[in-house]
């Protein structure tokens, strides 16, 4: 009886092949060191129709102001603004996902535009309207117009794409960079 609990102990004790996975050099947050440190993100969207530049100063009006954060790697991010044009409004709705790769930063984006047209009106209505004393434009059902996705890889950081909208060209600019000090 002796002998066989000597030889379970024996065999339990045995040494078992070592893994990656038992060093303690391993990263507990990922396999890649470079998953450790986030990533700097600004997106803006520019209304570069031609023709539209701002009579008074001459830059490009923002329709989605400059916006900055710091992420971790493959964090999804979404931004959306409404955009008056002079057939109606469009909602603009873009999803940015950056990830990290060996030389550079890979983005995921996908943006959806909707337009909504105003309703047709009377002279009378539309008169009353522009002087303020009848009611306001209203707006019909609003409809996708464009639907576009892209994974791209950034050319010194950033990422620039142009969308046209009935008429409304407008600019994607992300940059993406690794947030190391």
């Amino acid at each position: 009886m002796l002998t066989a609990v000597l030889g379970t102990v024996m065999f339990s004790a045995a040494p078992t092949a070592a893994i990656a996975a038992d060093s303690l050099a391993t990263p507990i947050t990922g396999q890649s060191v470079r998953e450790l440190w986030p990533l700097d993100v600004d997106v803006e969207i520019v209304d570069v129709t031609p023709g539209q530049r701002n009579r008074t100063k001459g830059r490009l009006s923002r329709v989605l102001e400059t916006q900055s954060v710091t992420v971790r790697d493959g964090h999804r991010l979404q931004f959306s603004t409404v955009v008056l044009t002079p057939k109606g409004q469009h909602r603009l709705e873009l999803t940015v996902v950056p990830r990290h790769h060996p030389e550079t930063v890979e983005v995921e984006w996908d943006l959806e535009v909707a337009e909504s047209a105003y309703q047709r009106v009377g002279v009378e209505d539309y008169l009353l309207h522009r002087l303020g004393m009848g009611p306001s434009l209203r707006l019909e059902e609003e409809m996708l117009r464009v639907a576009r996705s892209d994974i791209e890889t950034t050319q010194n950081g950033r990422v620039r794409r142009r969308v046209q909208v009935d008429g409304q060209v407008y600019e994607i600019r992300i940059r993406a960079e690794v947030g190391r000090g």
